[in-house]
């Protein structure tokens, strides 16, 4: 097994990138945990886009969710990359027989045409250069390749997709950005990748695992609930808020969510 404890080929935006590091490194147990990233119809989905593969990296592997899934589906060399090193351990940690190491997603120190498959699942709105990423994946995988690729989505409305960032950076310091649906396939189409599949959904969060899951402070929680609460009604209705019995409190809303199907 090869795992390398540092981080290696960090490109632009170092600091940032180590301070995102830190903070994943502080929520291992909550991503290991966490219902929402563990199972699911859209893991399935990736891994089965995938299944055929012989040799696969997983990009920002988190705790090794789909590296795991890969692994089980019969792939036979399934390496799990993540710029935490803590993330990294937990993964080849929990699944036998992943190879793991401690990498930047958008520098990959990885030769040229060397996997069949790439995954990544909710982690891209975490990469500062996000074509440098798709750049660095369309090296990586050999001619006729997949990428799997998942991650959260925000309305096209200008406006509501700012007021989603604005939360989700109150909650995770190493948010960046979440994108559109229309961002992602306009990158992936100025590359030489081929969209195959598009398939948008949604996945129900509860509020209070959400915020749990990276250990927001109790004045930032506020904060969040309070946005939350005074959302434009256009979002309210997009991810279907749910409120408790009091009807005050939100229970919980479905975010949007975009899968793609990519061949090289």
């Amino acid at each position: 097994m090869y795992f390398s404890l540092q981080v290696v080929g960090v490109t632009n935006n170092t600091g940032r990138k180590r301070d995102v590091a830190a903070s994943f490194s502080d929520a291992t147990d909550g991503y290991l945990e966490g219902n929402v990233l563990k199972q699911g119809a859209d893991l399935e989905q990736l891994v089965n886009w995938c299944s055929d593969a012989t040799c696969a990296l997983d990009v920002a592997t988190g705790a090794g969710h789909v590296a795991g899934s890969l692994a089980d589906a019969g792939v036979s060399r399934v390496v799990a990359s993540d710029l935490s090193p803590a993330m990294v351990r937990t993964a080849t940690d929990e699944y036998r027989g992943l190879e793991g190491v401690a990498v930047d997603a958008e520098r990959l120190p990885f030769s040229a045409d060397q996997f069949d498959a790439v995954t990544c699942r909710f982690a891209a709105h975490h990469f500062p250069d996000p074509e440098a990423f798709l750049a660095e994946v369309e090296r990586v995988l050999e001619p006729g390749g997949m990428f799997a690729f998942e991650d959260l989505c925000v309305p096209a409305d200008p406006e509501l997709a700012a007021y989603v960032n604005r939360i989700e950076r109150l909650r995770d310091s190493g948010h960046v950005e979440t994108y559109s649906r229309g961002q992602w396939l306009d990158w992936l189409d100025a590359t030489g990748l081929t969209v195959e599949t598009v398939h948008e959904t949604s996945r129900e969060l509860e509020v209070d695992a959400w915020l749990n899951r990276m250990a927001v402070p109790e004045e930032d929680r506020q904060r969040i609930r309070s946005l939350l609460s005074d959302a434009p009604a256009d979002l309210e209705t997009a991810f279907e808020f749910q409120y408790e019995a009091d009807g005050d409190r939100l229970a919980s809303y479905q975010t949007g969510v975009v899968l793609l199907h990519v061949t090289a």
